[in-house]
């Protein structure tokens, strides 16, 4: 039984013995109130889909992963971007292909922030957030360029935009180019963490790729 089953049914456990209180997180509404293997930057590399901080214990979450993928943690801020405002866990789910730029899953992935005390999950704030993440992740010698737009329709948890590490010139992350992609930001409020899904990908709309990162984001849960 793979880790991702046993949390499922450890969780089922534990709320029929009332163990743990609160069950699966809702979406924060708008207001702010809530590879390889290789290790990067002191991220810890999972390349078998066990462990991790979506172990099923009172305060935890389970997030679906990339049937043969990567999973990566690490603890925020990250090293490499200590100004980023935001305290918790962050942990990725990465396709095989993630580095490989013939596959249309190249850099393609969703992330996960676990967030503790009272983060700022207003689109101007996300919006910052992510701007600092990517300028340390990708060592961007210029700034980088994200839009986010506020949720449509009002109220919800559900923000789209887009990323250009190169700031419309040509941009590397990891040693490698990256192309402009689009991303969707959603939160979550859970029982004591605020949560950031953040899904990335330069392919259309329509791809398969797209379908696989709505599913990890939607086979989310928090207790």
């Amino acid at each position: 039984m793979t880790a991702y089953r046993c949390a499922f049914a450890m969780l089922a456990a534990a709320l029929l013995l009332s163990a743990c209180g609160g069950g699966p997180g809702s979406p924060v509404a708008d207001g702010g109130d809530a590879g390889d293997g290789a290790d990067r930057d002191g991220v810890v590399a999972d390349g078998g889909g066990d462990g991790g901080p979506d172990a099923v214990t009172p305060g935890g979450y389970s997030l679906p992963e990339f049937p043969g993928g990567y999973s990566f943690y690490l603890q925020l801020p990250p090293g490499f971007s200590p100004f980023l405002p935001l305290t918790g866990d962050e942990a990725t789910r990465e396709p095989a292909a993630f580095y490989d730029q013939t596959s249309d899953y190249y850099f393609s992935y969703a992330l996960i922030w676990w967030l503790t005390g009272t983060p700022d999950l207003s689109t101007a704030a996300l919006r910052d957030d992510l701007s600092t993440y990517y300028l340390g992740l990708c060592h961007a010698s210029m700034p980088v360029a994200v839009t986010l737009a506020d949720p449509v329709p009002a109220g919800s948890a559900h923000r789209t935009g887009t990323l250009d590490v190169g700031n419309g010139q040509a941009g590397t992350c990891f040693g490698n180019p990256v192309p402009p992609a689009a991303i969707e930001v959603s939160t979550f409020a859970c029982p004591d963490h605020a949560a950031v899904i953040l899904l990335v990908s330069p392919q259309p709309p329509s791809s398969q790729v797209w379908t696989d990162l709505h599913a990890i984001r939607d086979g989310f849960l928090c207790w």
